[in-house]
Order: structure tokens, then C-alpha cells, then sequence
């Protein structure tokens, strides 16, 4: 079930909605943890009624292994969290990477062996990484486990089940505890979340299926010519340029809808966008592209490695190996280990430059530098092969000449995709907008920089552009394409 489609939109959010409203007049806790949880049910075994089970099995065992660690001590405890830890992973291994792995050994030893052709359930590498964030957490005494209706929500809640963001317990578990108090409801309160709820849902519509779906015809000439033979520089930078676009203005769509879902029902989620391609450098880029995967990859990754501990060779190491496995993480491909690679020589060179070099590049040429090496690994990121990558990016780099004749290749999708990228880095972001009414947890985001007022929310300009955005969701509605992060 798409956030875009009829069924979520006219049928399931107004159900949902309703039906939480009306127990959370009751002053009942349970009953409207209950209710989400039933909802979220539903919604995801609308996909696979099958895997919906996998998972619940896999949350109650989790569940089951959090309680087990919080309450034993010394070797056991340890024990447990390796056989937790290790279970997970072996979840997610075997449904995710089977079939890579069995390819890569047949590739190396010349033995054929049959693929398993194991289909990847909807959502399992960010139910995963949650659930590894819940074990090591109780782990290491952040954490202590809770109520199971608590729990089961924490894991199935709707808007953030498919594609993030990736929540820890701690950010959410309180929140579930204080859905409604005994007798009172703020009313305020209420119509606030309301307000700013359906404009995030609007604003992640908008960027979905107006501007994402309607970018990705320009974006699969370039891959498709890479796929047969060589590509000019022309409908190379054309694909590149409309893909950074296209993935940009779908997965940020979905996380703004994310968040917006979740505060309709009074629940804050994490940032995971702070406007990424106006960053200064690959450092910056990192803090603000898919934030919560970041910052899962530091704190779970990186610094149980040893961190910057140990030496700048040890960094070194720790930092490419954190990259290349976050490659890795989106997709069983070499593909996503090229990309994980080349970002983690990105930020290699990036701390050396800091550290040793003598002057900074103008914000300006800092701004075009990051924005440039990003679009050129994006190649690995869509293409399908090693080689239909390295015709891309050799295509970026010119080696192929300019071939403004190639099939394929649009002005007008080049010159979208540049103007879109220029909204990218210009505009303010949604989380920005709404940034007085603190859509998101943490500090609120960052004031626009550029005519604050202009873009401040609510006005009548905004519920004009809403209105009008809205409409053309609905024109563009039957054509819309399930999200990026959903392959991942």
C-alpha cells in the first residue's frame, strides 16, 4: 500500500485516523497503542500477508532476546547479545544476500551452483538495523526493555515500517506511553499535529509524484545506452543529473510523509534531510543525507570498529570498512559496494585535506566540488553492473566525447534536472517551513537562508500552493511508481 494511493490516502489514513481519535477521546493508552498496532498490521500484510508474519516472528523473538540481556549478567549476557546480534543478521543475510553470495563464490571458484531466487520482504533492512539498535542498546545499559504492545508498535508503526526513518526505541517508546492521559485531550495540541501533519504529507506528495516521478523518464536513456555501449558526456550528465534529482525528491518525499503520518497521530520522528546537496563538503553531505542511517552507521558501526581510537591508519580503515558496509546495505550488488567505496575515499580525502591543507575552496566552488562527486557516484548507485557504471562515469568525465545525437538525450531533461538541483540547493527544505511548530525531534531545523519571511508557515500563499500541489498529485496520481528506498 503506497502513501500516494487511493487505498492509503481515501481508505486506510481517514480509518486509522478516525479510529485513533476516537479511543484517544477515552483516555485509554492501551487501547490506542492497540489500535495503531492493528493498523500497522494491516497496512503491511496488505503487501505479503506471509512476510507480515516473518517479521512478527522476528520482533517477538527480539522482543523475547531484549528482556533475556536486561536481565542476565556476565558471560551469559554477552552470550546472548552475540546469538541476538547474530540472528538478526542471519536474517536479513539470508533473504538479502543469499543469492549474491552464492553468485560471488561461483564467480571465483568457476562452480555453478543454483540460485535460491529468495524474494526480499518489503522494509527488512530498516526493521533490521532497528532491532540491532534495540539489542545493543539494552546491551550497553541505554536501554531497558519495556512493554511488548510498546514494543510491537515501536517495530510495525506504519509510516516509518517501509523505508525509515530508522527510529531508536528510546525516541519513541515514551511517546507511546503518553498517546492520551486519563480524561484530558489538548485539544491545541490536536489541531497542531493536524496542521502540520497533512502539510508534510502534502509536501512529500508533491515531491513524489510531481516532481520525482515525472524526472525519471530523462534518467533511464543514459543507463540504458550504458547498458549496450558507451555514453557521451551530454546524456551522461543528463542521467546522472535527473537521477540525483529523482532520488533525492522521492526519498526525501517519503520521509517528509513519514513524519507527517506519524505526527497526525501526536508521534515525533527523526530528522533525515537537512537539505544534502547544499553541503560544503562530503562530510557535511553525510550529516544531512539519510541522517538516521548515518548516524546508525557511526554509532553501531564505526565506533564499535575503534572509531578515530587507534591512529589515522586505523581510522583509515574503520571509515572505509563503515562505508563500504553501508553500501552493501542497500543491495546485494557490486554496484553498492562501488558506491559505498568511493564515498569512503571521498571522506578519506576530505579529513586529509582538512588536516594538511593550507587554504579552503570559496563556498561556492565547495558547494559545486561535493554536489559534482556525489552526482558521479550516483552512476554505481542506479546502474545495474560494474561495467554499465564505469560507461557512466566515464561518459561524466568526458572520455567518450560530448555526442549531442545519442538517443536519448533531451535538452529540456538536462536543463530540468540542473534547475531542479539549483531548488535543491536554494530552497528551504520542509522541515525548515515548519520549523516554529518543531515537526521533527531534536532542534528544529535551521532558518531558511534566503527570505525567511517568504517561506514562512502558515500563510495564504502556502495553502494555495498546497491546494495546487494536491491537484496535481491527482492528475499525476495513476502513473505513480512504487519508491526508490523500497528496491533497498
Amino acid at each position: 500500500m503506497l502513501f500516494t494511493s487511493w487505498q492509503f490516502l481515501l481508505v486506510f489514513l481517514p480509518v486509522t485516523l478516525g479510529g485513533f481519535v476516537l479511543l484517544q477521546r477515552r483516555g485509554s493508552n492501551e487501547l490506542c497503542v492497540a489500535w495503531l498496532l492493528a493498523a500497522s498490521c494491516v497496512f503491511y500484510s496488505y503487501w505479503s500477508v506471509a512476510y507480515f508474519w516473518l517479521l512478527a516472528a522476528a520482533m517477538t523473538a527480539n522482543f523475547l532476546a531484549g528482556r533475556l540481556i536486561d536481565q542476565a549478567h556476565g558471560r551469559a549476557r554477552r552470550l546472548l547479545f552475540i546469538a541476538a546480534i547474530c540472528g538478526n543478521l542471519a536474517l536479513l543475510g539470508y533473504y538479502k544476500y543469499a543469492d549474491f553470495f552464492i553468485s560471488t563464490f561461483a564467480d571465483v571458484t568457476g562452480i555453478r551452483v543454483a540460485l535460491l531466487k529468495v524474494f526480499l520482504p518489503l522494509g527488512i533492512s530498516f526493521f533490521t538495523f532497528q532491532k540491532i539498535a534495540y539489542i545493543s542498546d539494552i546491551y550497553v545499559g541505554k536501554a531497558k526493555s519495556g512493554r511488548f504492545l510498546d514494543f510491537a508498535l515501536f517495530v510495525f508503526f506504519f509510516p516509518q515500517l517501509i523505508a525509515g526513518p530508522i527510529v531508536h526505541h528510546a525516541e519513541v517508546m515514551p511517546q507511546f506511553r503518553k498517546l492520551t492521559a486519563p480524561g484530558h485531550v489538548d485539544e491545541d495540541a490536536r489541531w497542531t499535529n493536524y496542521a502540520v501533519g497533512f502539510a508534510l504529507l502534502a509536501i512529500g506528495l508533491i515531491k513524489k509524484v510531481v516532481v520525482a516521478d515525472n524526472i525519471s523518464p530523462f534518467v533511464e536513456p543514459a543507463f540504458a545506452t550504458a547498458r549496450v555501449g558507451d555514453v557521451g558526456v551530454a546524456l551522461a550528465w543528463q542521467g546522472a543529473l535527473c537521477y540525483g534529482v529523482q532520488l533525492y525528491f522521492d526519498f526525501s518525499g517519503y520521509s517528509d510523509m513519514a513524519i507527517g503520518l506519524a505526527r497526525l497521530f501526536g508521534v515525533r520522528l527523526p530528522a533525515n534531510f537537512d537539505s544534502p546537496y547544499a553541503s560544503l563538503s562530503i562530510v557535511e553531505f553525510w550529516r544531512r543525507w539519510h541522517m538516521t542511517l548515518s548516524r546508525f552507521l557511526r554509532d553501531y558501526v564505526y565506533i564499535p570498529l575503534g572509531g578515530n581510537r587507534g591512529g589515522e591508519t586505523q581510522r583509515s580503515i574503520n571509515l572505509m570498512a563503515t562505508m563500504l558496509l553501508g553500501g552493501l546495505w542497500h543491495g546485494a550488488n557490486y554496484t553498492f559496494i562501488i558506491w559505498g567505496g568511493m564515498h569512503g575515499l571521498y571522506l578519506l580525502i576530505a579529513h586529509v585535506w582538512e588536516k594538511r591543507a593550507p587554504w579552503r575552496l570559496p563556498s561556492f566552488l565547495a558547494r559545486i566540488l561535493t554536489l559534482a562527486v556525489v552526482l558521479i557516484a550516483w552512476a554505481p548507485f542506479r546502474a545495474d553492473s560494474a561495467t554499465e557504471a564505469g560507461r557512466m562515469m566515464a561518459g561524466m568525465i568526458g572520455l567518450k566525447g560530448l555526442r549531442l545525437d545519442q538517443i536519448g538525450f533531451a535538452p529540456g531533461g538536462l536543463a530540468a534536472g540542473v534547475a531542479l538541483l539549483v531548488a535543491c540547493v536554494l530552497l528551504p527544505n520542509a522541515l525548515q517551513i515548519l520549523r516554529a511548530y518543531h515537526p521533527t525531534l531534536g532542534a528544529p531545523a535551521p532558518a531558511p537562508r534566503f527570505a525567511p519571511k517568504l517561506f514562512a508557515w502558515p500563510s495564504p500563499a502556502w495553502a494555495v500552493f498546497l491546494a495546487v500541489g494536491i491537484v496535481a498529485v491527482e492528475l499525476f496520481s495513476w502513473q505513480t511508481s512504487e519508491f526508490l528506498y523500497f528496491r533497498f
